[in-house]
């Protein structure tokens, strides 16, 4: 939560033509239907029982498979409230990446549509992750991401109705986050890149994770390297 998957994928849309977002956060169970944790008494949205896995696979296939959904595909709700980085620099960025794309997709000579899937939850689930033809992991310190949490989640928000309960980062959010991507984050085997990006092998799901890609996301400044590493990758996987 809050490490900045929606925003890197904002971003990457600018970018990359025909592309669309397919939010897991779409796909939350209503409130009455969320398990209540044991040990705070509140509702837990950040487990995975607090998600319509079936429904939120269905949609993801269906965009993997059908070419010309990706440009006409709307969010399931329509509740993901994002407010973007105002940056002249991603700016510049983003319009010298999309002349990059443009080039190489010309040079294909044939349509290609992108879907960019953001959520918290894609990495401990088989069928997610055979969808996905590449895998990110936003990485952030426990400081910043509380700081973060507290910021957008912590007050009121027009046309949003949920506001964190008093120490719900430190209660849910963080033990939930550490307990469900604990397949990640300890991993055994590390390879670093020369910008130093990490390639995780973790044997989970068959080593289905095996081409994992980490980014760290505590600072603007690494947004923008993040975003011109994923597009590079995207580049050369289309290549």
């Amino acid at each position: 939560s809050c490490t900045g998957k929606s925003t890197l994928a904002n971003w990457l849309q600018k970018i990359f033509p025909n592309s669309t977002i397919l939010h897991q956060d779409d796909y939350f169970k209503k409130r009455e239907q969320l398990p209540i944790d044991p040990m705070t008494n509140l509702a837990n949205g950040e487990c995975p029982e607090a998600i319509d896995f079936e429904s939120f696979i269905g949609s993801l296939y269906e965009l993997h498979t059908s070419f010309g959904l990706a440009k006409t595909f709307k969010p399931k709700k329509n509740h993901h409230i994002h407010h973007d980085i105002e940056s002249n620099e991603l700016d510049n960025l983003a319009k010298e990446l999309n002349y990059k794309v443009q080039n190489v997709l010309s040079e294909k000579q044939k349509e290609l549509n992108f879907v960019l899937v953001d959520g918290f939850l894609l990495y401990i689930n088989s069928d997610v992750v055979k969808e996905l033809d590449i895998k990110l992991f936003l990485e952030a310190d426990y400081d910043i991401l509380k700081k973060r949490r507290e910021y957008i989640y912590g007050r009121k928000i027009l046309g949003r109705r949920w506001v964190d309960p008093p120490n719900y980062f430190d209660k849910m959010v963080w033990p939930n986050y550490y307990k469900i991507n604990r397949h990640i984050i300890d991993r055994p085997e590390l390879e670093e890149d020369n910008n130093n990006n990490v390639n995780v092998n973790v044997n989970n799901n068959e080593n289905m994770l095996k081409d994992l890609i980490i980014l760290e996301s505590n600072s603007l400044s690494r947004l923008s390297r993040n975003i011109e590493f994923v597009v590079k990758t995207i580049l050369n996987t289309i290549q």
